[in-house]
């Protein structure tokens, strides 16, 4: 199954997963389906489409404190785009609609970023399932 409905935070890795947050604000989000590093302990990993209160915004978990003043590098099937650093989430430096866009006629993502210690991480995501996902998001919420 490519994508689920869920109100608990589950941590399938490649399933985007909706929850609705409350009233006014619901999600979607994937665990990757792999991280590539050279570390030794690292926190939960999660890539969110946020809707609240008709906003929609994209944000990536590193699962650690991103090195400050460097820029995150996405990739969507070839196509480049940077994020910046607010502690350990990573938010689009674009309008988030170009980035969803991308992401609906994608197949993977990829997320580069630094530790504050200068450790590199590749997070690779699946895209397969993504349209059906915000097509939830947006009717839902």
């Amino acid at each position: 199954m490519i994508f689920t409905s869920s109100s608990i935070f589950g941590k399938e890795k490649g399933i985007w997963t909706h929850k609705k947050i409350n009233n006014q604000a619901c999600a979607i989000y994937q665990f990757p389906v792999s991280e590539k590093g050279d570390y030794t302990k690292r926190g939960q990993v999660v890539f969110f489409v946020t809707k609240d209160k008709g906003a929609v915004y994209v944000r990536a978990d590193a699962g650690y404190t991103f090195e400050t003043n460097k820029y995150i590098k996405v990739t969507i099937d070839g196509s480049n785009f940077q994020f910046f650093e607010d502690g350990d989430s990573a938010w689009s430096m674009q309008d988030d609609r170009i980035i969803i866009d991308a992401m609906k006629a994608g197949k993977q993502m990829i997320i580069v970023g630094y530790s504050s210690r200068g450790t590199q991480t590749t997070d690779t995501y699946s895209l397969i399932g993504f349209t059906k996902a915000i097509t939830k998001l947006n009717e839902s919420c």
